[in-house]
């Protein structure tokens, strides 16, 4: 949930949004190395860029409900795409999350008009529409905030408390320059 924090905040700061997200995940080769995982896996084999064996990655893409770069709906749906990709009984060695068909937020194209429905509540709609968008603009001004108190004080500034558990790599990875320790 951390790189897709990431994710979300830095298209906010790009003031880009977007409406499909993919994942990609690497399998690790103690997979196929200790004898017990060995015998429970029935999928497909790689050989890495080492010669190694390990499962065969898993990927999958998710369609947005809009385009956005809101933080709650990206996760959501980064969350649904992993329960439905990733092999619980395998251990993961890597995870690469993208946003695919971005575009500037002021090139978003207007909402398509749905085919009127008679038996639809339409006013229960628009107001449903419109608590939506309130709660996105105040997800908006609060990643504003976050972003200006990051770009004066630091990228630790400010974590989560997700960022603090035991494995968790964004306070390192903010104190490195291109990938390296600085």
């Amino acid at each position: 949930m951390e790189m897709t924090d990431i994710l979300a905040l830095d298209l906010v700061e790009k003031r880009i949004v977007t409406d499909q997200l993919t994942l990609n995940i690497a399998y690790d080769v103690l997979n196929l190395t200790d004898p017990e995982r060995r015998q429970k896996y029935t999928g497909t084999i790689k050989t890495d860029s080492y010669g190694r064996q390990a499962p065969k990655d898993a990927h999958g893409s998710i369609n947005l409900p809009r385009h956005t770069s809101s933080v709650k709906i990206i996760i959501d749906h980064i969350m649904q795409l992993f329960d439905r990709v990733v092999d619980p009984n395998l251990l993961v060695r890597k995870i690469t999350i993208g946003a695919n068909h971005i575009l500037n937020e002021g090139d978003v194209p207007e909402e398509v008009q749905v085919q009127p429905d008679l038996f639809a509540d339409h006013e229960a709609l628009e107001k449903q529409k419109a608590a939506e968008d309130a709660e996105l603009a105040k997800e908006r001004r609060l990643q504003d905030a976050l972003l200006n108190i990051k770009k004066q004080f630091g990228k630790n500034a400010v974590l989560k408390a997700m960022s603090l558990q035991e494995g968790a790599t964004a306070k390192d990875r903010n104190q490195q320059v291109g990938g390296y320790k600085a």
